[in-house]
Parts: structure tokens; sequence; C-alpha cells
């Protein structure tokens, strides 16, 4: 899978966990850019898993991290907010606490042909634990999530 797609980090890939409304919306192609209150350490382009959090708990497919941009949060909503499929109050609840955040703009959305439940993982990957926000997995772990799919 990281060969499908020119110019992608060769050696990892990032596992967004979202709630499932989220991840519906990133690959109906509703939602191109994710807000995080901590920035990702990624070399752009990236390749990502989206898996959905409670009560789904199962990778639903993968998008393309194509710019990972800081900002206070102000400049955060006014530059992204109408792209990440939050309402304002969302936003604010969210960002509670923190100045800046971190806005991931997606693109190349792809479902999988069937969703990988966490248990299914488990069972293949021992070592899995979904993340509480993001996680990093090298490329054979990530194109071995992949491939479970198929």
């Amino acid at each position: 899978m990281t060969t499908e797609v020119p110019g992608l980090d060769p050696d990892r890939m990032v596992v967004l966990s979202l709630k499932p409304r989220f991840a519906e919306a990133i690959l109906a192609g509703d939602k191109t850019v994710e807000l995080r209150r901590t920035v990702p350490k990624i070399v752009v382009p990236t390749l990502a898993l989206l898996y959905a959090a409670t009560p789904v708990r199962a990778l639903l497919g993968t998008c393309v991290v194509t710019s990972v941009r800081s900002a206070e949060l102000a400049v955060l909503w006014r530059k992204y907010g109408s792209r990440s499929d939050l309402r304002y109050d969302e936003f604010q609840r969210y960002f509670e606490g923190v100045e800046v955040g971190a806005a991931l703009t997606l693109t190349e959305p792809r479902s999988f042909g069937r969703k990988i439940p966490l248990r299914d993982m488990r069972v293949k990957l021992r070592s899995f634990r979904p993340p509480q926000s993001f996680a990093y997995v090298d490329a054979k772990t990530g194109d071995q999530l992949i491939r479970m799919a198929s």
C-alpha cells in the first residue's frame, strides 16, 4: 500500500483515532481537515489509517496527510473550521486549556472493503493498541493492517 501513492513516507504511517462520525466524514470526503491538540511529528505526505473509536472499534480506511500546520486557536478556526466537520462549541470544548493546535489536511480518502475490528487486529498483531489520539506505526505493520481489509 505504501508504494501505491508516490512520495509517501516509506518508513511509517500514522493511526488516527477518531469518533466514528469523523472517520465516516473523512471517508465520505466531507471532512478534509483533522484538528488536533498535539502536533504530530510526521513527514508529509504520510498515509493515515483511520481508526473509529468506541462503539465501532475498527479500522475503516485510509487517507493521506498532505500538510500539518500549527497555529493559535483563533487562526485554526478561521482557516480550517469549515473543513473540520466541527461546530464552534465542539471546537471550543475540544481545545479547552490549550492555546495552539494543529490542522492536518487530508486527501485521497479510501474506505476498506470491510472494516477491521480491533479484536482481529489484536489476533494478527498482538502488540497493537489503538491510540488515544494518534500513534505511529512502521510501514510493515501498517501494510499488514491494510492487507487485513482485503
